[in-house]
């Protein structure tokens, strides 16, 4: 994983944790999905230190490599409030108070099939927060000296009211969509380059 991509899933991981902040929530179990090598795991440990965390191994999403596995593993062993890592995707007897899910979402080519499957893994009353890359994401790149054709579109990357849609559809009460802008910053295409193949933006085939 890149620097700039450790600190955006860091950032927005510290904005979900910041928009918790006014819901009066005392989860009992905790999944998260995934759970970046601990990242994710620790800084919940902290808000909700009463609460057992399962998590999704990111094996399950773009860019895992057997060493980050097992260190999940690992983790999972030594720290506190020590759930399951899941390998396998949510056991089917399985419900949680309060599933978070940082910058997966844009991956799933059936956002809408995450969805339902969340919700019926949702105790009654349980809430469901999530952080995903919308459709300009990257759109700079389309100025970068790349070929036609090696452009890739996030196929999970839609519209937020295309997703809100989707929570209605799933039963999902109440929900709430924002919208955010980040900018990151390059001094190289190089940099540019490795974080669009490290997000999908960018086929793995492509030159610079």
């Amino acid at each position: 994983m890149t620097t700039s991509l450790s600190w955006l899933r860091a950032e927005i991981q510290e904005r979900i944790l910041n928009k918790l902040e006014p819901i009066k929530l005392s989860p009992k179990r905790i999944l998260l999905e995934p759970d970046f090598s601990g990242l994710n795991r620790r800084a919940f440990i902290r808000r909700f230190p009463g609460a057992q965390i399962d998590s999704i191994a990111d094996s399950q999403i773009q860019g895992a490599t057997p060493f980050r596995i097992k260190l999940q593993q690992a983790l999972s062993r030594i720290l506190p409030n020590s759930g399951r890592l899941l390998n396998q995707g949510i056991p089917a007897d399985a419900s949680y108070d309060l599933i978070l899910s940082n910058l997966s979402l844009q991956s799933r080519s059936n956002p809408g099939a995450w969805l339902a499957n969340c919700h019926q893994h949702l105790t009654e009353g349980g809430l469901i927060s999530f952080a995903y890359l919308g459709p300009d994401t990257g759109k700079e790149l389309r100025n970068a000296n790349l070929e036609a054709g090696h452009l890739q579109a996030l196929p999970g990357a839609l519209d937020m009211h295309d997703i809100g849609d989707a929570l209605v559809q799933n039963r999902y009460s109440d929900p709430v969509m924002d919208m955010e802008y980040l900018y990151l910053e390059y001094e190289t295409e190089e940099a540019l380059y490795k974080d669009g193949l490290a997000l999908g933006l960018i086929s793995p085939d492509a030159q610079l």
